[in-house]
């Protein structure tokens, strides 16, 4: 078995490899990213990730797509995985940016009236899109698929081919063109 790939039967599991094939040649921005499995609550989903270079490059970027970067609220507490919460906190927890801990995570967003999670991590942020199909929670579908193609067509226009993130593509869970080459020819 080997442990850089995934197996096919696991790849093809959820869509067709003509699906697939179709999705990772027609993306340029999107991976498709197959599950890791296990019991981590996570399913399919097409990411793309950017660069930024410091928080005013992230805010402009973010604010490029609608998504504005909130401050924690005086009383609201940033959530810490290691600390046992009150009843009466949980409505309070906030979950921060790690290095920028006075803002929230973005999250669940609108961009272009489509859903898409907004992740910001030290040196890229991740846009995610996934269930916009009613039901399909931990798979992606047709929908996300054209929800990804209206995303790029934005990305284009504001030039952002140049803050890719390209580290993604060498992740076994990213079906990228470095690592299963047979899905794109």
């Amino acid at each position: 078995m080997n442990l850089d790939k995934i197996p096919e039967d696991r790849i093809f599991q959820n869509n067709t490899r003509e699906e697939i094939k179709r999705w990772g040649n027609r993306l340029q921005y999107f991976h498709y990213m197959r599950s890791r499995g296990g019991h981590n609550c996570e399913g399919d989903s097409f990411c793309a990730y950017f660069k930024y270079a410091d928080r005013k490059d992230l805010e402009v970027k973010l604010a490029e797509l609608g998504v504005t970067l909130n401050k924690i609220e005086e009383g609201c507490i940033p959530f810490d995985p290691t600390v046992s919460y009150s009843f009466d906190d949980l409505d309070k927890l906030r979950i921060t940016i790690n290095h920028f801990p006075d803002l929230e995570q973005p999250q669940h967003v609108s961009i272009l009236d489509n859903k898409v999670h907004v992740w910001v991590l030290p040196n890229s942020f991740e846009l995610s899109v996934s269930g916009t199909k009613a039901g399909l929670a931990y798979k992606v579908s047709e929908d996300d698929f054209q929800v990804c193609m209206a995303l790029e067509e934005i990305f284009e226009s504001l030039n952002w081919s140049r803050f890719i993130d390209d580290d993604i593509r060498h992740q076994v869970h990213c079906i990228s063109k470095q690592l299963y080459p047979e899905l794109f020819e």
